[in-house]
């Protein structure tokens, strides 16, 4: 291709016998405003090779490839991630970067973007979900996350033209949706085990369906009281009162209204505004509450009730707010599930409810009567004479 670089073969000299031989891929060698670049094409086709010089000539002159994709490592892929998380504001940096250090463990930061293909993936993903020794047990959700972190710190160097293509990794299947659920008994024995500056915080989750972090970074520019009263010792929820959070303070990055006038979670924000110490609702000292996990665990092996996640507070309050007849749109909102598909996941309804429909529907079932046609009545009336 002259004028437009070309592809060739590399040499390289055989250790054992000293000689030079001919790489079997194909390189590229090319010019760009006095610019030279070089580049694996990464196969053995001289066609493809030729057609992805074509590319690169034409992806360089119009600005859409900067620097050298041979070079970028996952290192980059890390700083990248970073930079596009903290440029859209999304609240989850520190669970990807932890998710994709993953990633960076088993092949190394340096490791060249272009040389992670699907069968290096398929190992990766193979050596996390096999059991120790073999390999790290992690959970399917767990490594399904990750595969899909990786993927977006893929996207985001194409949008930065450090890399051209974008492979998409295969992620394995969810994993079976848990079925755990808090029964009012084991709940009040679970807030009675918890340290007192954790207890608002767990009855605030089982009410609102939240998840645990919109909980513990919950401040009290978020409360809006709607405050009718003009004195008094505190301020009084007007019927506008809700709790109303930021498209940056949630995970789904949506808006979220919780209105609260007259209800247990009005009397609760109360409570905490009376013990208020700081920007945040719930505290320990002044200081928001990041992690009670420890807490948590020993509470609830000591309520017997091991096993249990914060997180199965959520999908308690989707049940009972089925149960009281909120509809399921009502709910996605209340509690933030942005698709209906990830809402299902959750499976609110358990054995006890379908049993409770079944008998709700059979019991009655033999105590409807029927009336005949009316041509039935009026042969049954002359039959009778």
């Amino acid at each position: 291709m002259r004028g437009q670089g070309r592809v060739f073969h590399p040499m390289w000299k055989d250790p054992a016998t000293g000689k030079w031989e001919e790489v079997k891929t194909w390189r590229l060698d090319y010019s760009i405003n006095g610019v030279r670049h070089q580049e694996n094409a990464h196969t053995t086709s001289k066609k493809e090779a030729l057609e992805l010089l074509r590319q690169r000539v034409g992806d360089r002159r119009d600005g859409r490839l900067v620097g050298a994709p041979d070079k970028v490592t996952l290192k980059d892929l890390q700083a990248g991630l970073k930079r596009h998380y903290q440029r859209e504001g999304h609240r989850s940096l520190t669970r990807a970067l932890q998710a994709l250090a993953h990633v960076v463990a088993f092949f190394g930061e340096d490791a060249p973007a272009l040389t992670i293909t699907r069968q290096r993936m398929s190992a990766y993903t193979e050596a996390r979900l096999a059991p120790p020794p073999a390999g790290d047990g992690a959970a399917r959700d767990t490594v399904r996350y990750e595969v899909g972190v990786l993927n977006t710190a893929f996207s985001v160097a194409v949008e930065e033209g450090l890399l051209t293509v974008r492979p998409m990794f295969k992620r394995p299947p969810p994993g079976a949706a848990r079925q755990g659920f808090f029964e009012p008994g084991g709940f009040a024995a679970l807030l009675v085990e918890l340290p007192d500056h954790v207890r608002p915080l767990v009855r605030f989750l089982h009410m609102t369906g939240w998840r645990s972090g919109e909980g513990t970074g919950l401040a009290w520019a978020a409360i809006e009281w709607d405050d009718q009263a003009t004195e008094g010792n505190g301020p009084v929820p007007g019927p506008n009162a809700c709790i109303r959070l930021h498209t940056t303070e949630t995970k789904g990055g949506d808006a979220r209204a919780f209105p609260f006038a007259g209800t247990d979670l009005g009397d609760l924000l109360l409570a905490q505004w009376k013990a208020r110490d700081g920007l945040f609702v719930f505290h320990r000292g002044g200081k928001a509450i990041k992690d009670f996990r420890a807490a948590w665990e020993a509470a609830c092996t000591r309520a017997g009730l091991e096993g249990m996640l914060v997180h199965d507070l959520r999908r308690t309050a989707a049940r009972e707010y089925r149960r009281q007849g909120v509809s399921e749109g009502a709910i996605m909102k209340l509690c933030g599930w942005k698709t209906r598909s990830m809402f299902d996941r959750y499976n609110i309804i358990d054995a006890a409810d379908l049993s409770e429909a079944a008998a709700r529907r059979l019991n009655g079932y033999g105590t409807v009567k029927v009336s005949p046609p009316a041509e039935s009545q009026a042969s049954l009336s002359s039959s009778a004479t």
